[in-house]
């Protein structure tokens, strides 16, 4: 799929399809994609999701990124209604 060894983006793409990685892809409207990336090329990339495979045009694409968990800080307990 890269036939240029400097190619970052290719060498990106091509680690999370041979780790079978579970990714994000953000789009320039705003909506995340999330599935497990099946392949490539310099066009397209091809997204398996529970829905099924979905090609998304690179040119869409905001950012890819490997999916992880979110830890959202807690916030201040607040009292109970009861409490008063």
């Amino acid at each position: 799929m890269s036939g240029n060894p400097n190619d970052i983006q290719a060498n990106f793409l091509e680690a999370l399809v041979r780790e079978q990685k579970i990714v994000w892809v953000f789009l320039v409207n705003g909506i995340k994609l999330t599935g497990q990336l099946m392949s490539f090329d310099q066009y397209v990339l091809a997204l398996q999701s529970p829905t099924g495979v979905q090609v998304v045009y690179k040119s869409a694409v905001s950012t890819v990124s490997e999916s992880h968990a979110i830890v959202k800080p807690r916030t201040k307990e607040r009292p109970s209604r009861d409490a008063a």
